[in-house]
């Protein structure tokens, strides 16, 4: 799913629990953003400002304000004030795509509310965290906290949060094609009778996004033209407009119309540059790169590709530069305040400022070329493990190659199974053997045809990459008993069975996180259970342990080796 219409989604509802939550307008004040000035206004009167401001649009000035006042929290003073604060403030990080921090913001606020028993503004806290999740692909993050922002909402299901909240979960389900939930909540969401615009249009895409997600192409992209068409004449907002637009180029490639797609993808990417909507032309870009590849044109796939991955880049370091100004605009203005209150500091206090100010800026050049040189060793660093690994992976491959053209020229002479004999006739056999073979379950003769049985199974993935397998089910396969083959397992190989089944499941994930043409698309999550990890979490840890590189780091070395 582009990432683009996510981010429409979510900023927009975001915006609209600004609207929800914010007080009735005050004339505009005459003080905004001069910090010297807003050091002499009372808490209450600057917050109202801030709120002021953004009911204008001007988020800049919002923000600034409205960091003055959460600066000034000290725990004791009106509870519910500086919570709507810090959850103002996170919304406008929020849209500006500072995620950790907006992140930071509103549990700051849902501290303060959960702490102090403030139910108000519980429901918008949970549906902005849920928001920062959901941005992150966090699905089922997102979708724990929109359920508590409907808890929390209580026996008022005519709160305006709850137009956001089941918006919200519809598009969640959907990224998660499930349909049913997804129906759910957009039945839900028309039982509002929302008449206004916005709604109107919600409801038309939403639909169409039912009917994709069915497999219904052509009802779906009938409506996504009835909503392209809607939000440019009636509603007059290209972002929304571009979702629809975006989701009519996908059907069109699917359906293999590819002239068809590239036309509304080119319009899509003259409207970015136009708007300067960087999120939407990244996603044109590269989708346009797949199309261009579909239809052979290689020297415009390349370009488009390089277009979107120079622009992704930057996008990614304007977001770190934003950190850095937001937490230097902070700094600034605590030290605005500071002088509010010392305006008789004398010239040399005042050259001091000065100075320190260019300490602090050497010394944050210092700190980024340190941390630029320490990420190219890092990135050194991980080459190395990954060449070693993918050489260890090519090594045991052709041993195994190996030892299956002996076994084709010589086969295993047929044997008893060990199985046949009990444990307490083998140990009566042995009667001469030494104390520590005596303690073994099974003789040498049988270990070693049980070790070949156990490699013959393990040579196939589907069993070992099976969610289910067991020592169980390998001792089945084996003709044997879970006890032999532990025993064999433990003492031919140095670990255990979980260990054992680890260190072949993630041979196959290396096998499949190289293969990029077959496997290229798949997520980690899908990779992960393609090979019988039920957690993600879980496939990342076995992996990073058994190779020292997390799986997301190994998959971007071989696609860069791909190419």
């Amino acid at each position: 799913m582009p990432s683009i219409i996510r981010h429409i989604f979510l900023s927009i509802f975001c915006s609209l629990l600004l609207i929800c939550g914010t007080a009735p307008a005050y004339p505009r004040a005459s003080l905004t953003t001069d910090m010297r000035l807003m050091g002499a206004i009372r808490t209450d009167t600057l917050f109202r400002q801030g709120e002021q401001a953004l009911q204008r649009g001007d988020t800049d000035d919002a923000l600034k304000i409205l960091t003055v006042v959460c600066s000034r929290d000290d725990g004791k003073s009106d509870r519910l004030m500086f919570t709507r604060a810090h959850l103002r403030r996170g919304s406008i990080l929020y849209g500006a795509e500072n995620y950790a921090e907006a992140m930071q913001a509103f549990l700051k606020a849902r501290s303060i509310a959960e702490r102090n028993g403030l139910s108000a503004p519980l429901p918008s806290i949970y549906t902005s965290i849920g928001n920062v999740f959901s941005a992150i692909d966090d699905l089922d993050s997102g979708i724990r906290f929109y359920r508590k922002a409907m808890q929390a909402v209580g026996s008022d299901p005519e709160s305006p949060v709850m137009q956001v909240v089941y918006n919200n979960l519809f598009y969640a389900y959907y990224l998660k094609q499930m349909p049913d939930s997804a129906l759910k909540y957009h039945d839900l969401y028309g039982s509002l009778r929302q008449s206004d615009i916005r709604s109107r249009y919600d409801l038309l895409l939403n639909s169409a996004l039912l009917d994709n997600l069915r497999g219904h192409r052509e009802a779906a992209l009938g409506k996504f033209r009835r909503a392209a068409v809607f939000a440019r004449d009636t509603m007059h907002e290209a972002d929304c407009a571009a979702a629809a637009i975006s989701h009519i180029a996908e059907i069109h490639e699917k359906g293999g119309r590819l002239d068809s797609a590239l036309f509304y993808l080119r319009g899509n990417e003259d409207m970015a540059r136009r708007c300067g909507y960087n999120n939407l032309l990244v996603e044109s870009l590269r989708s346009m790169a797949r199309v261009y590849e579909a239809k052979g044109e290689d020297i415009e796939a390349l370009r488009c590709k390089s277009a979107y991955l120079s622009l992704a880049d930057s996008l990614f370091s304007r977001e770190t530069i934003n950190l850095i100004q937001n937490s230097q605009a902070l700094y600034e203005q605590s030290a605005d305040a500071y002088t509010i209150t010392s305006l008789s500091y004398t010239n040399t206090q005042q050259r001091y400022w000065i100075i320190t100010l260019v300490a602090v800026a050497l010394l944050i050049a210092i700190l980024s070329v340190s941390l630029w040189r320490q990420k190219r060793k890092l990135l050194a660093a991980w080459q190395v493990l990954y060449d070693r690994n993918a050489a260890l992976l090519r090594e045991e491959e052709r041993r195994r190659a190996d030892e299956r053209r002996r076994a084709e020229i010589q086969p295993r002479p047929e044997a008893q199974s060990p199985a046949e004999e009990s444990p307490l006739t083998v140990a009566a056999d042995d009667t001469e053997a030494s104390p520590s073979a005596r303690r073994l379950l099974i003789d040498a003769d049988r270990r070693s045809l049980l070790l070949g049985r156990i490699a013959e199974v393990m040579e196939n993935p589907d069993f070992y990459c099976d969610a289910d397998c067991s020592i169980d089910r390998l001792a089945a396969a084996c003709e044997s008993n879970a006890r032999y083959v532990s025993e064999v397992i433990n003492d031919e190989y140095g670990i255990n069975f979980r260990a054992f089944l680890n260190r072949y499941r993630v041979k196959e994930a290396m096998r499949r996180l190289e293969d990029i043409d077959t496997y290229g698309h798949l997520t980690l999550k899908a990779i992960a259970e393609s090979i019988g990890y039920r957690s993600q979490a879980t496939f990342i840890s076995v992996f990073t342990k058994e190779t020292g590189l997390k799986p997301g780091i190994y998959q971007r070395l071989a696609r860069e080796r791909h190419r």
